[in-house]
């Protein structure tokens, strides 16, 4: 080999130097030619010969592009063109971060996407989500983009974390997180767009749930992500957060004064033993909204009040709760208990909420709801409940697919209901929802899930449950089903 590399360096010595530029290529085959009879040369040597007299020119010429872009704006400091500083870096490549050894400076890329199919079976086709007594317009079936989303999140001199990421689902881009957050010994306060504290089904990721939609009392009735600052603790075995929130998202309107919550959730751990894999859960949340409105004084109109849930999917858009906004709300106060708890591969989890609105006209409303559920790791897999920030995380497979294994399979039932009858609203419609799901899932990596859930509803809205010639009632079936993976 070093003969080889010799033998092939003195001949580019020779044609580099015995030639000048101008040297015509016919002249330069032939002295190829000399060299080959000689045994200076081999065929192999010639054609390796060839192939660093066509790759020097090129590194060259990139390398002068390089410096006549560095050299272009001497003296000023134009972002696209400064230089990197060469520093070594540490690189991840599934989940892909890259980060400086000390972590002075961490960057990351993540996404997801969740693609949703369903087939509706209902005993009559004239549903609760329309208003016309015989009429409904409830699609048989459909597909959706659920979620996909595309971010970076890292971490800058040590203790400034940040986050932008943006979902790509329907003909909409939306934000979903955009923050900076400073990194405190024991908590960081957050100030962006991100999602207000509240339950622990609301706080565990999308991609993370049992279910293909959260349970239907929390769907409808919990806070969304809006602009705000927030202080949430890190430490080990518990989790508090306090936030003031705006109230129009990261839209915009000019006409109207958009409203703020102060937003509270705490939880704690109180038995947590890593080595049986058994952990318990409770935690308290509270949100207080002032609605945003139009006008001012005696001509203040406030904005309309949506609190919705869907099937259980959103691949069929059936609007079962909340089928219609409810209008002069001033202000409201939602509060949630949860409870939950895990041994081994078992786990069963469960909130009650209530909802209370207060009206202008005096008409207050009052939603509740609560659910309960449960599911079972039949490949020996434990869900991941993480304290510090109370809720739950990705579950690890023992067995992935790739390893030659099955990958990890979750049984699960839900029970959840929904319901504002009780208070006998007589202007808006109560309305009432039953909600059952049976559920399979299937883990053939950490990273990805296809889920499969059958749903029963039975729903019923009316003026009141009292008056049967104005109540009307949907009972029947959901088959729905999604992929989903992470990187």
């Amino acid at each position: 080999m070093k003969r080889t590399a010799k033998r092939v360096s003195a001949a580019l010595a020779i044609l580099l130097g015995g030639f000048s530029v101008g040297t015509a290529q016919a002249d330069n085959e032939a002295l190829i030619e000399l060299l080959i009879e000689r045994g200076v040369l081999t065929e192999d040597d010639v054609a390796e010969m060839r192939t660093q007299m066509r790759d020097e020119p090129a590194a060259e010429a990139e390398d002068e592009s390089r410096l006549a872009l560095q050299n272009r704006y001497q003296g000023m400091q134009y972002e696209p063109t400064e230089p990197l500083v060469g520093e070594p870096f540490n690189v991840r490549v599934r989940n892909f971060r890259i980060e400086t050894p000390d972590g002075k400076h961490r960057f990351g890329i993540r996404g997801r996407l969740m693609v949703d199919g369903a087939y509706t079976d209902f005993q009559d086709r004239a549903t609760v989500d329309d208003d016309r007594v015989d009429r409904g317009v409830l699609a048989r079936y459909g597909t959706i983009l659920r979620r996909a989303r595309l971010g970076a999140l890292g971490i800058m001199y040590y203790n400034w974390e940040w986050q932008l990421e943006v979902d790509f689902r329907d003909e909409e881009v939306r934000f979903a997180n955009a923050y900076l957050a400073y990194l405190f010994d024991n908590g960081r306060l957050a100030i962006g767009n991100f999602k207000e504290p509240f339950s622990i089904e609301s706080s565990t990721s999308s991609r993370r749930i049992t279910f293909l939609e959260r349970a239907t009392p929390v769907d409808a009735y919990r806070p969304s992500r809006q602009i705000g600052l927030m202080y949430e603790t890190l430490i080990p075995n518990m989790y508090g957060a306090i936030g003031v929130f705006g109230g129009d998202g990261v839209g915009r309107d000019r006409d109207v004064t958009e409203g703020y919550s102060v937003a509270a959730r705490g939880s704690i751990a109180p038995y947590l033993d890593e080595a049986s894999r058994t952990w318990t859960h409770l935690g308290l949340s509270y949100n207080y909204r002032r609605n945003a409105y139009e006008g001012r004084g005696r001509d203040k109109e406030f904005e309309d009040v949506r609190m919705r849930s869907r099937l259980g999917t959103r691949a069929v858009d059936g609007r079962f709760i909340g089928r219609r906004d409810l209008d002069n709300v001033d202000d409201f106060q939602t509060v949630a208990l949860e409870g939950a708890f895990g041994v081994g591969p078992f786990s069963l989890q469960g909130e009650y909420l209530q909802q209370d609105l207060d009206r202008k006209d005096g008409d207050d409303v009052t939603h509740r709801g609560y659910y309960v559920q449960g599911s079972y790791l039949l490949t020996g897999e434990n869900r991941n409940y993480r304290a510090f920030s109370g809720d739950l995380g990705r579950i690890q497979v023992n067995r992935p697919l790739s390893a030659g294994g099955p990958g990890a399979w979750k049984v699960a039932a839900r029970y959840a209901t929904a319901n504002s009858f009780n208070r006998g609203v007589t202007n808006d419609g109560g309305q009432k929802m039953d909600h059952y799901t049976l559920g399979l899932n299937w883990y053939p990596e950490d990273d990805i899930v296809f889920k499969f859930n059958v749903i029963y509803l039975d729903a019923e809205t009316g003026q009141s449950r009292s008056d049967e010639l104005d109540r009307k009632e949907t009972k029947g079936w959901v088959y729905a089903f999604r992929a989903q993976y992470e990187f």
